[in-house]
């Protein structure tokens, strides 16, 4: 594992390499973000839905243990997630690393991209393909849908809060571990705690709730009332409960 010393040194390296990508590699990056995100969900969708059928106990558990795989191959590809920036570039915030403008900047580009890259996959392999659209997949999918627009605004941002919160503790294990199984295995459980609870990760519902758009079982009003609250709901997860706590723990420990 790297010391507390190495992940300073690196949680800044990774700060000014990421803000210092062309824009064409942002966006390469950003829109391939989003479709990884994307694989680990629908990958869950297409596990989950047989098992609801079943009406198994499972169901959660089996879907929330193949999202990760999203996060992991963006974290060794090199790819761009916007909430894993939120908490990442905001420690080069609060370190003076970046001005907050340049930190708002990046994030909502970001969150663009990762949009851009879920719903292509949403309506390619989702709609185009029928893989989220016929027969219990597409009850599946509108089941978990209704659950993310039935709730309040401010509900839907409270729980985008914890599920940022989790996801920087994934993306922080990661880069502790130095060794693949380390790294994995870091990611891994944060993430899938928070999709076993339930809570909301803007760019998976960037996924989620266009695919279920696509068959008609929401609309794009309802798509906005969980969209606007689960990013800024993700950003303060990401920025005050996760990089402000980090940042303070440095800092005490300098």
């Amino acid at each position: 594992m790297h010391t507390n010393d190495e992940m300073q040194a690196l949680l800044v390296d990774t700060v000014r390499r990421k803000v210092g990508y062309p824009l064409r590699k942002k966006v390469t990056l950003g829109i391939l973000g989003g479709v990884a995100i994307s694989l680990g969900f629908l990958a869950a969708i297409r596990a989950m839905a047989p098992l609801t059928a079943l009406q198994s106990p499972v169901v959660s558990l089996v879907g929330a243990s193949l999202f990760p795989v999203g996060l992991i191959m963006i974290v060794f590809t090199g790819q761009e997630l916007a909430t894993g920036n939120m908490f990442v570039l905001g420690y080069g915030a609060l370190n003076r690393n970046l001005g907050w403008l340049r930190y708002f900047f990046e994030v909502i580009l970001i969150t663009l991209l990762n949009g851009l890259g879920a719903i292509l996959l949403a309506y390619i392999f989702g709609h185009y393909l029928g893989l989220t659209k016929v027969d219990i997949y597409g009850k599946q999918v509108a089941t978990m849908a209704m659950s993310k627009v039935t709730p309040s605004m401010p509900m839907i941002f409270f729980s985008a809060i914890g599920a940022n919160w989790l996801v920087a503790m994934g993306v922080y294990l990661g880069m502790v571990a130095k060794d693949t199984i380390g790294k994995i295995v870091g990611m891994w459980f944060p993430v899938m705690i928070f999709v076993l609870i339930g809570f909301n990760h803007v760019i998976a519902n960037f996924f989620l709730l266009p695919a279920a758009y696509f068959n008609g079982t929401i609309t794009l009003v309802q798509m906005l009332h969980n969209l606007v609250p689960a990013f800024l709901g993700n950003t303060f997860g990401g920025l005050l409960l996760a990089a402000s706590l980090y940042f303070t723990k440095d800092k005490n420990n300098a």
